[in-house]
């Protein structure tokens, strides 16, 4: 069993490794305010390609912080990706969330599979939506169908400034 507490808007659990049946959440103790479960995400060995990857939530980063909701700004060979991420029956889109400034193309999110300097699968070049405070979805068509499990790398490339990125999903 495990406990989380807090007046947060997000908590986060992690639990060992177990095969589960049922997840029960109960309420323990009253609170000022009343409660509720939106939303409830539970991942295997690791995240579901089809799910929404959080940007923050990225396991690999090299270059760039990791906020609260998003990235920072992304500039050119700085990096972001997620260990063992499972394409299941396969993928050929990417989708990202993402905010950028400049011209009307600021750069390119680069896609590779299992390393950061591996051949690409995928380019989504970056526009701009007005600004890193206003966040757009754009996606592109991977160079091939992507299945199995991999690490995902997401390396930035083209200019000073390339984008935020809020989150990012794949699909068929």
């Amino acid at each position: 069993m495990e406990r989380v507490g807090g007046r947060s808007f997000t908590q986060e659990a992690v639990f060992a490794p177990v095969t589960v049946r049922y997840l029960r959440i109960t309420l323990t103790a009253p609170g000022d305010t009343e409660w509720a479960v939106n939303e409830i995400r539970l991942y295997a060995d690791g995240p579901d390609a089809a799910a929404t990857l959080q940007a923050e939530q990225a396991t690999d980063v090299k270059g760039v912080t990791r906020g609260d909701a998003a990235t920072g700004v992304l500039g050119s060979g700085e990096r972001f990706g997620f260990r063992g991420v499972r394409f299941g029956a396969g993928a050929d889109r990417l989708t990202a969330r993402v905010a950028a400034a400049g011209n009307s193309r600021t750069g390119v999110l680069q896609v590779r599979l299992d390393s950061p300097a591996s051949p690409l699968v995928g380019v989504l070049p970056v526009r701009s939506t007005g600004g890193f405070d206003t966040w757009r979805e754009q996606s592109v068509k991977l160079l091939r169908t992507v299945t199995g499990t991999h690490d995902v790398h997401f390396v930035a490339a083209g200019g000073s400034t390339i984008a935020a990125v809020d989150w990012l999903t794949f699909r068929k």
